[in-house]
């Protein structure tokens, strides 16, 4: 009398078990997932950028690239959601937009591959109501980063009211520049919004970069630009574009020390393409090995934690990351509307103005050249896609639409 059954007695031994064992997972979870998420975030970005460094604190938020939205800002939880959905709706959305806000320039650079692709006098350049709605489409679409760039976006009066028409809530923004009136403008296009800034300086000698850009005194503007925007608290980088002979020379290397020199958190290096002014270049076409060199050279920077980030975009645009993602995850819109694959392939499939622009991008990658990144690189680059008529480098008919 008064005996607890026994079966009731393994009853609450069973309970009791299974208590312990839920609270150390409990306890586990909650111990071991700040170095999971740690370790996730490094493995992420090691893949991606080709380094860990956090090189800004922008607004109290890390930033590990300008071309990535910074660590736990909206647009970084706009850009895991959408890649999300991505998985779900088994269908490529963009992460990230050109948009070229006019078609001038005060510059001449010999590699160009806006007035030999992209610009026509003859058309006219989107309104301030026009640019906001592609700008309004393209978030639709999911973009978490959007570079205005040009002709020179800074020559366009009313950039700052572009950038303040961003959600900021889903994209970041970021600026690419010549530099030469960044220093008069750098305070209001932060107080409008924008995040970051990459001013293009291609040769650590003053006299090579005036004559490579074809403009006299345009290194000193630029510097002088890249100080304000620090000032300012942009997140800053270089952009440079070397040629296999600049990278041969040490280029590279003098880039670098140029931007730890300057203080800014990003030096962005882009392999010359053979398009725009360069399209007769052909040593520029199926030649990875000097490329492979850059990548290669830019470890033992990334590695040492008094020097800026250094992002070789060729890195990322190639198997080791996620590949050419032209027309897949990121796509170009020309000042006059023209929806293309990027900045560097002149094939147009679209125009924002008279075609939503979710259809355009739904045309354009249902193309199998554009329904996968390239793991080879940049297709601009490679012979294996260059003869087709969904990629154009040279001057051709502009009003051709890929069917």
């Amino acid at each position: 009398m008064g005996r607890v059954p026994l079966a009731s007695t393994k009853g609450w031994a069973s309970v009791a078990f299974d208590f312990r064992r839920k609270l150390r997972l409990k306890w586990f979870m909650a111990s071991g997932s700040l170095g999971f998420s740690e370790a996730l975030l490094e493995s992420s970005y090691r893949i991606y950028l080709n380094h860990t460094k956090v090189i800004h604190y922008r607004d109290g938020r890390p930033v590990y690239s300008l071309s990535t939205p910074a660590l736990y800002s909206k647009p970084s939880a706009n850009l895991l959601a959408r890649s999300l959905y991505r998985s779900i709706q088994n269908k490529n959305l963009p992460n990230m937009m050109s948009l070229a806000v006019n078609d001038v320039c005060n510059a001449t650079c010999e590699h160009c591959s806006f007035f030999e692709g992209v610009e026509d006098p003859t058309r006219t350049v989107l309104s301030t109501e026009q640019v906001t709605n592609v700008i309004d489409q393209a978030q639709a679409l999911g973009i978490s980063v959007l570079n205005f760039v040009g002709g020179e976006p800074l020559l366009r009066r009313d950039l700052p009211e572009l950038v303040k028409a961003v959600n900021k809530d889903l994209t970041t923004t970021v600026l690419f520049t010549n530099g030469s009136v960044l220093a008069d403008r750098a305070a209001t296009l932060r107080k409008a919004g924008l995040d970051s800034v990459y001013v293009s300086i291609d040769s650590a000698d003053p006299e090579r970069h005036d004559r490579f850009r074809g403009t006299p005194g345009l290194y000193g503007k630029a510097v002088a630009g890249i100080k304000q925007a620090l000032h300012v608290g942009l997140s800053t980088g270089i952009s440079c574009t070397l040629t296999p002979e600049s990278f041969a020379s040490g280029e590279l290397g003098r880039m670098i020390e140029l931007g730890k020199e300057l203080g800014v958190h990003e030096v962005l290096v882009f392999d010359a393409m053979p398009t725009g002014r360069y399209s007769a270049r052909t040593d520029l076409v199926d030649n990875q090995g000097w490329v492979e060199a850059m990548i290669d050279a830019v470890v033992p920077y990334n590695n040492d934690p008094s020097y800026p980030g250094v992002l070789v975009w060729a890195y990322t645009s190639g198997y080791r990351a996620v590949g050419c993602s032209c027309g897949t995850s990121y796509f170009y819109v020309s000042p006059y509307g023209d929806v293309m694959s990027c900045d560097f392939n002149h094939a147009v499939f679209g125009n924002a103005l008279t075609t939503p622009l979710y259809q355009v991008w739904d045309s354009m990658t249902s193309r199998a050249e554009f329904n996968q990144a390239a793991w080879g690189g940049c297709k601009v680059k490679n012979s294996r896609y260059r003869d087709m008529d969904t990629v154009v480098t040279g001057v051709r008919d502009r009003t051709m639409v890929a069917s």
